[in-house]
Order: C-alpha cells, then sequence, then structure tokens
C-alpha cells in the first residue's frame, strides 16, 4: 500500500489485456501453473491478443494452455460448440486443424476488458480493516 502519494495511470483496453497477461504469468510463477488453471481463458487470450496471426493451429492453441493438450483439445471443441471459435481443416494440410476466434467472442472480451477499465478507473469505495 502506498500512502501520502497519488498514483495516476491512464487506463484502456489494451492496458488491461497486457495487465492480464502478466497478472496470469504472475499467478503462475507464484503458485505454480498446475495449482490454479484457467485453459479456456488462456486460450481466448491468446486468440484475442494474436488475431493478427489467426488462424491459429490446434496444436501451436494447446500448448499456450496450462491443461493438458488431450484435456486442451476437449476445451477446444466446447468452446466452438459454444460459438466462440471456429474449427477448420488446413487447406494446404487437411490433418492440420486451424483455430479462430469468432467475431462474437472478440466483441465479448472487448466488453470485458472495457468493464475492467471501468473497474480500474471508478476503484469502490474502501472499507475500514480492508486492503
Amino acid at each position: 500500500m502506498i500512502e501520502g502519494s497519488r498514483i495516476t495511470t491512464t487506463v484502456n483496453r489494451c492496458s488491461m489485456v497486457d495487465l492480464t497477461e502478466q497478472v496470469q504469468r504472475l499467478r503462475a510463477d507464484e503458485f505454480g501453473r498446475d495449482l490454479f488453471t484457467i485453459p479456456a481463458f488462456e486460450m481466448l487470450l491468446d486468440l484475442y491478443t494474436c488475431r493478427g496471426r489467426q488462424p491459429r493451429s490446434l496444436t501451436a492453441l494447446t500448448a499456450v494452455s496450462s491443461a493438458s493438450e488431450r484435456n486442451s483439445q476437449r476445451i477446444v471443441h466446447r468452446l466452438a460448440r459454444r460459438g466462440l471459435v471456429k474449427l477448420r481443416r488446413d487447406p494446404n494440410d487437411g490433418r492440420r486443424i486451424l483455430v479462430e476466434l469468432e467475431p462474437a467472442a472478440g466483441e465479448l472480451l472487448d466488453r470485458f476488458f472495457d468493464r475492467l477499465v471501468e473497474l480500474v478507473a471508478v476503484p469502490p469505495a474502501s472499507k475500514p480493516n480492508e486492503c
């Protein structure tokens, strides 16, 4: 806690995405990658931040997940059933599956990070004896 100082910062969607990625790494470094896992969000975050490099192969996407490859593949298929990602065969290599973030999922993540901006920009009134 910093007392007696005023911290000024600008927050926006990009800074919240960056902060989220840093929090993910910090959590994994401090607590271990196997203790607290959120593989579906890890994969969605990867697709969201790599929109310019889509589609991603299923293998590359499962590598960013904290779950096993088999469980990661199951999660990707659940994400597809919920309409968050689109799966298709690579036209150059029929054995390879490509994964893309659906536009609606990108909008959902935009709203999520915009809400984070709102939460950080207008913190709730602090209560006594709370951090």
